[in-house]
């Protein structure tokens, strides 16, 4: 038992000289500049015994090499390793996202920016913040995108740019159902005409919004306050089938504030365009039916 003991120390021992020896060897290559055989060796160690300095030097290495997304993730991990080091980890990943993005790796970029996000949460991202609010709303993301847009916006070089990120804003608004929101954000970039191309997108997020944030009140029977979203939905630019779904709505409204007249109108309105049977034009004739009324 005794020799087993001994054995065992023995083996850990190694291990422990290896990953000290794979350290040495790799510093030793990095101070001749040959960065590979560095980042290689560091690797080795890192695997032996990992260490906060070790993840340091392989970020370091790994920059030098070109491997953006390696450098990254090593900044990340040695912010991870040691707390009273992410001032540290965040600097490079800062140098790590401007070296990507003149490589034009975007990958590297976000995936640099992400980890400096994360690391360093309260560091302006700057001119880089553009490419990860870009990067989230791409990806779905609609809570980073919600949290990163608004310094997009910001720090946008011009007007246009500005607007088209804001545009962007509303629609993850919309994704989150913060019609509220929303509905603000299209109106600024329609009010403004500063970026032509997403004027036509902000109309229809603008109708949508405003038929979602109607139907919520009428459903919480808060008729009169359906009323006005309802009309925002109808304005020019909505696509047509939220227009229709807005006067099937005010008809609902108008029921509901005893004006059967002005009821049936809506509702007639909300028929107009529609595919036979379609599901708009069917409740909305049924509503028609159920109050004794000829259909159009």
């Amino acid at each position: 038992m005794r020799r087993s003991g001994t054995l065992w120390l023995a083996l850990a021992l190694a291990c422990t000289r290896s990953a000290a020896d794979h350290e040495v060897l790799g510093d030793r290559e990095y101070a001749a500049g040959a960065y590979r055989n560095a980042l290689a060796e560091y690797q080795l160690g890192l695997r032996a015994n990992p260490s906060a300095d070790l993840h340091a030097k392989l970020a370091s290495a790994a920059f030098h090499t070109g491997d953006h997304a390696l450098a990254a993730a090593e900044y990340v991990a040695l912010a991870a390793a040691d707390r009273s080091r992410a001032g540290e980890a965040a600097d490079g990943l800062e140098r790590v996202a401007g070296a990507a993005l003149a490589a034009n790796d975007r990958t590297a970029v976000t995936a640099a920016l992400a980890g400096l996000h994360a690391v360093a949460p309260q560091r302006p991202l700057g001119k880089y913040v553009r490419l990860v609010a870009l990067d989230a709303a791409d990806r779905g993301d609609t809570l980073e995108a919600l949290a990163l847009l608004p310094s997009a916006v910001a720090a946008a070089s011009d007007g246009r740019s500005a607007d088209s990120l804001l545009f962007l804003y509303g629609m993850a608004a919309m994704r989150a159902r913060a019609c509220s929101t929303a509905v603000l954000v299209f109106e600024a970039v329609i009010r403004r005409q500063r970026a032509p191309v997403v004027v036509d997108g902000a109309r229809e997020g603008l109708g949508l919004c405003a038929l979602i944030a109607g139907q919520r009140l009428l459903d919480s029977g808060k008729p009169a306050d359906a009323e006005d979203w309802f009309r925002r939905a109808t304005a020019p630019g909505s696509p047509p089938d939220v227009v229709r779904g807005a006067f099937l709505g005010l008809g609902d409204v108008k029921l509901a504030q005893g004006d059967v007249t002005g009821a049936v109108e809506s509702y007639q309105q909300a028929i107009v365009g529609g595919a036979p049977g379609d599901t708009i034009a069917q409740r909305a004739q049924d509503k028609i039916k159920a109050l004794g009324k000829a259909g159009p």
